[in-house]
Parts: structure tokens; C-alpha cells; sequence
């Protein structure tokens, strides 16, 4: 067999999400035979590569981003640096921490002029004083584990009289915390993107291919929830805010896809699920992280994601969209036939990747 692409995958050991529903079957259709290989265990990426390098084009890089431990990501840093200059397929190997490292992210963003919220890293409950002082950001603020997901380990910080209780269980979540590549502890400006008069909070998860964005979403909350994320949080009275909404994701699409395809390419990425934040107090965009496992389904139906569109899943949402096809589809295409149609979406995925590495390889 003429492998042309090497996926470096989460180790058997965890889950195994390494291929989404139609994801596997339209890489192949884009660039060819995919040797699938142990990317976590420090070799096996650069055994295969040197048994097929006549052929292999590409390596996707591709393990698990909540995870990977430091000496797992030296293994793959190491084996990227002896294969060489192989164009890579989501991140590079050395890119990766920019995905699971939330204040590298912040960093890179900042060099580069990309808007995302102010912050500072610290050691301990006296280090976070100190920098406090120093970075002088106002309340409200979160202060959290760098690494963390899905709102864990993460404390809203309103006034004076919360630090403390904050800080201190936030030590708790750092001792208890586990290997990573490596683990700090951060204070986050809470950006304000509710919006009090429809009582509503909202975020948007924007997929990015190559230098083009393929398609989004936007998640609708109540307005007193700080994480507007849609796992298990959907209601039937939040609808009308979702096609309001969704119809502003079109827009930011259409509007700013040059620098949604910018805050990726500068972390050493091509292929991630963005998320974004509209800044109420300056209408202003605002990236908070990059996700290269989007949810999206998987072939063997794990979890609650199930046909017809694997994500979203629930009933009365699939129900409406279903419904009100021929009227949303034209309001929102990107959408119906970017996202809704996941066979669709990594066919432009992985064609957009294809055309993009070709240019610069």
C-alpha cells in the first residue's frame, strides 16, 4: 500500500475519537491512503514515516488535546524535528501546545494583534496578588487551570470578597489536577457577552479549514450563564435567540473570515473549531480557543450524538430545523450545507486543506 498521510492518533489506551463520522472516509478521497499509527507513544510516527517516506505527503497530527502529557508531547515534538519538513494536517507537532496551553494561545493572539481577553498567569495564592497588581484587571474575572475544558476547575470572580475562596479552591484542582504538558494556573478577564434585554448569553464555535471557514455555529444560553456552551444546556424558549443569532454567525463568517483563518494559521494550525465571543461593551470580536476535536458525531454513534445530524442532537431542536429547512437554509447556508451535512463539511474540509498545503508545501 502508498500511504500518502500518517495519522499520529490518540494512544489505543484512551478514547478512541480518532475519526469522526465521514472524516477518515474524505481525507482519503482529498489526499490518499491514511496509515493510522500511535501518535502519544514517542515512536511509532517516525517508524512509519521511515518505512514509507517515499510516499507520505502529509502527517496529521492528531492526539488527544485534553490529555497529552508532557513527555507524550516531547516524543511527537521530537519525531516532527527528525522526520523534517513535512506539511502538516490540523496542527504541528510543536504547535500543539498553543491547543491544550490555553495562555500560550493568549500569547500567540496578542503578538499578532488578534483580540482575545487580557489575563496573567501566577504560581501561588501570593504570586497572584502580586500580579494582580500589576496587570490591574477588573472585576469581573475568572480564575482557572490553563488546561481545563467544558467550564471545570474554573471560578467567576465578581468582587473582593470571592478571591479568596477562588484561589484556594483553585489550588485544590492544581494539586489534584493530573500530568499534562504542563499546567498553570491563570486569571482571565470575563468578557461581557450577555445580552440583558433578551436575556441572553451566546458564543460561536466557527470551523476553519486551510484559509477558508467552512462553517459555524452559535450557542445561546440564559443571560446569567457565563459558559454558553449548548452540551445539555439547550432549552425550547432559547429558539428564537438561536436563528437571531445563528443569522449574526453567517455574518461574522462572511464578514471576518480572513481573520478567523489568521488567529488559527498563527498557532501553527489549519484546521480548528474556533471559539468566539461578541464583546458586548465594544462590539468587538473576541477569541477565547481553539478546538482541533470539534464535536461532530463519530461513526459508531458514542454518546448522544445520532443521525440526522449527529450534532446537534436534541430532539426539539433537530425537529425545528428539520421543519423550517427550506426557510433557514437560505438564512443560514453555511449552516445547513457546511455543518448539518457532515458528509459535506469534511468533504470542504479536507479539500480546502488539501489546496492549502499544496500552494505552500
Amino acid at each position: 500500500m502508498e500511504y500518502k498521510v500518517i495519522s499520529a492518533n490518540r494512544s489505543p489506551q484512551r478514547s478512541p475519537k480518532n475519526w469522526r463520522v465521514f472524516e477518515q472516509e474524505m481525507m482519503q478521497k482529498h489526499f490518499g491512503p491514511i496509515l493510522n499509527v500511535n501518535g502519544e507513544d514517542g515512536y511509532s510516527v517516525l517508524e512509519a514515516f521511515n518505512k514509507h517516506k517515499d510516499t507520505i505527503s502529509h502527517i496529521r497530527w492528531y492526539p488527544d488535546p485534553e490529555l497529552l502529557t508532557k513527555p507524550e508531547y516531547d516524543g511527537m515534538v521530537n519525531q516532527s524535528k527528525a522526520i523534517g519538513d513535512i506539511p502538516y494536517i490540523t496542527n504541528s507537532a510543536k504547535g500543539f501546545i498553543n491547543i491544550q496551553n490555553k495562555e500560550c494561545a493568549f500569547k500567540k493572539w496578542k503578538e499578532n494583534n488578534i483580540n482575545c481577553p487580557d489575563f496573567f498567569v501566577y504560581e501561588n495564592i501570593n504570586d497572584f496578588y502580586i500580579q494582580q497588581e500589576k496587570h490591574n484587571i477588573s472585576f469581573p474575572f475568572l480564575i482557572r487551570l490553563n488546561n481545563s475544558v467544558s467550564g471545570k476547575h474554573t471560578y467567576v470572580v465578581n468582587n473582593q470578597n470571592e478571591i479568596n475562596n477562588a484561589l484556594v479552591s483553585l489550588e485544590k484542582d492544581y494539586i489534584n489536577s493530573g500530568s499534562r504538558i504542563k499546567t498553570t494556573k491563570m486569571c482571565i478577564k470575563l468578557i461581557n457577552s450577555s445580552n440583558p434585554d433578551l436575556n441572553v448569553n451566546s458564543s460561536f464555535r466557527i470551523h476553519v479549514a486551510g484559509d477558508r471557514v467552512i462553517s459555524g455555529y452559535a450557542r445561546v444560553v440564559d443571560g446569567n450563564d457565563w459558559l454558553a456552551i449548548t452540551a445539555g444546556k439547550f432549552k425550547s424558549s432559547h429558539i428564537d435567540n438561536f436563528v437571531n443569532y445563528n443569522t449574526l454567525c453567517e455574518n461574522i463568517m462572511n464578514e471576518y473570515e480572513e481573520e478567523i483563518c489568521k488567529a488559527v494559521k498563527v498557532l501553527d494550525s489549519n484546521h480548528q473549531g474556533v471559539d468566539i465571543i461578541i464583546d458586548n461593551d465594544t462590539n468587538e470580536l473576541c477569541f477565547l480557543e481553539v478546538q482541533p476535536t470539534y464535536a461532530s458525531g463519530y461513526p459508531n454513534g458514542m454518546g448522544a450524538y445520532r443521525p440526522p445530524y449527529y450534532n446537534p442532537y436534541d430532539p426539539f431542536l433537530v425537529n425545528f430545523l428539520q421543519q423550517n429547512e427550506q426557510e433557514l437554509s437560505k438564512l443560514l447556508p453555511r449552516y445547513y450545507h457546511n455543518w448539518l451535512n457532515k458528509r459535506n463539511h469534511f468533504d470542504l474540509v479536507y479539500k480546502s486543506i488539501k489546496e492549502y498545503t499544496d500552494v505552500r508545501s
